[in-house]
């Protein structure tokens, strides 16, 4: 949940090619052609790259290839040397990590907008999570890393970029961190509900919709509880008239009463 906080990054306003057929792992010269005005986009609106040169970007841009991932496919995995940069098109990418019980542990979500691999071209180190695919059309956006040490070396602001996003994400852990793990579910529910309206959040008449679909099952995972109790929790909400649901879609209703059910 990496989205960069007070820039639009959603797709409205843009235009996605239409999806070819199949889901091959890497596509050609004319697929990339149709997808580089999103890219050029979104790196337009990007924390850190929205102030580096237009050239510099570009250097990016040529570089860079399409890739398109199934649902459940991974993008990446633990122990893996990730060195590449990559943004996210369409579609979103979970991390997560599975522990030796066979529970998951989901850490956060990465949608439109977002980056992968910044750490990894930072200290050079393998990751220590596991991307996977969360729909049956996420696209990516891929740039070797010797394309981007090349950018870095011709101009810092892609080092400069680096850091803002690293202290953006920074800040996001900082509040997670802060959370009160003794507080009640609901609270700590609350709390995550706020945190993803405004990371993810789409305005709508009626509230705030919450843009990528998350199961009852993802909360728990999230929360490190049972999705029984994440159920209970959400049905509580509901009869508050906090929030509303339908399947996996997520509708805040009332984020100010959410806020105070969270401490916030």
């Amino acid at each position: 949940m990496w989205s960069n906080h007070g820039m639009d990054m959603s797709m409205e306003g843009l235009a996605p090619p239409a999806p070819a057929g199949g889901t091959p792992r890497s596509s050609g010269d004319g697929h990339k052609a149709q997808w580089l005005p999103v890219a050029r986009a979104l790196f337009a609106r990007a924390i850190g790259f929205c102030d580096c040169p237009p050239a510099v970007v570009e250097q990016l841009l040529d570089a860079g290839s399409i890739r398109r991932f199934a649902k459940g496919e991974f993008v990446s995995r633990t122990g893996e040397k990730l060195d590449r940069l990559m943004l996210v098109l369409a579609g979103s990418v979970e991390a997560s990590l599975l522990r030796r019980n066979g529970h998951r542990h989901l850490i956060y979500f990465l949608q439109t907008g977002d980056f992968i691999g910044i750490i990894n071209l930072v200290d050079g180190i393998a990751s220590t999570n596991d991307m996977i695919s969360r729909h049956g059309d996420t696209t990516l956006f891929v740039v070797p890393g010797e394309a981007v040490r090349r950018a870095r070396a011709f101009d810092p602001s892609i080092g400069q970029a680096f850091e803002k996003l690293l202290a953006f994400r920074t800040r996001l852990l900082h509040e997670r961190l802060a959370a009160d793990l003794s507080l009640p579910l609901e609270a700590r529910l609350a709390q995550l509900l706020v945190m993803l309206s405004r990371l993810y959040g789409l305005p709508r008449p009626e509230g705030i919709l919450l843009k990528e679909k998350i199961s009852q099952l993802d909360l728990a995972d999230w929360l490190g509880v049972s999705r029984q109790r994440v159920n209970s929790a959400l049905k509580t909400m509901k009869q508050e008239g906090l929030i509303s649901q339908s399947y996996s879609t997520i509708m805040v209703l009332d984020i100010e009463a959410l806020r105070q059910r969270g401490n916030l």
